[in-house]
């Protein structure tokens, strides 16, 4: 993919989270993109790490950074809380230079809408959650003492909630015949 490609896939991603009435901070972004990429199978190919969050990739950092920096996305802030980033007339614009596809488009919106009312927090159990999952674990149980061991924040009582939900969201938008890693 491009850059020019996929800064026009983030600004599309920035507006799909502020239409969601998502609070749209760094985390949204980060998380949504992975939720994408995993399930969706979006070409966006950010190397996810396990990170003080959950999965974090510090490539599709530097691209929401560059978004700011040419103009595409403004960041208001807004205490208690980090930055809400919004799309500018210049985002709007370059969302056409976004390679997926119109169906692509309204399953990132409607992942968005799942995805972007959440909190930090939740997005972040969530989001491990996926990585463990992905990672093979054998059992339910496997799955929940390693989420709990990786974010001892979360008691297993959260980490189960937070894997029947990660199920759903996979049965919802998962790509039938994309292997899960």
């Amino acid at each position: 993919m491009k850059e020019s490609e996929k800064l026009g896939l983030l600004s599309s991603i920035v507006q799909m989270l502020r239409e969601a009435g998502s609070w749209t901070g760094r985390m949204h972004i980060q998380k949504l993109v992975y939720f994408a990429q995993e399930l969706l199978g979006l070409p966006s190919n950010y190397e996810f790490v396990l990170y003080q969050r959950g999965p974090y990739s510090f490539d599709l950092d530097a691209d929401i950074r560059s978004l700011r920096s040419i103009g595409t996305v403004e960041i208001s802030p807004a205490p208690p809380y980090g930055p809400r980033y919004g799309i500018t007339e210049l985002g709007r614009g370059i969302v056409r230079l976004s390679p997926v596809g119109e169906e692509m488009n309204e399953t990132l919106a409607d992942l968005a809408e799942r995805l972007g009312p959440k909190h930090a927090k939740e997005l972040e159990l969530l989001a491990t959650t996926l990585y463990v999952m992905s990672e093979g674990c054998d059992s339910d149980d496997d799955i929940v003492r390693r989420v709990v061991s990786l974010k001892p924040q979360f008691d297993k009582d959260e980490a189960k909630k937070a894997m029947e939900e990660v199920r759903e969201i996979r049965e919802q938008f998962s790509m039938g015949d994309r292997p899960q890693h």
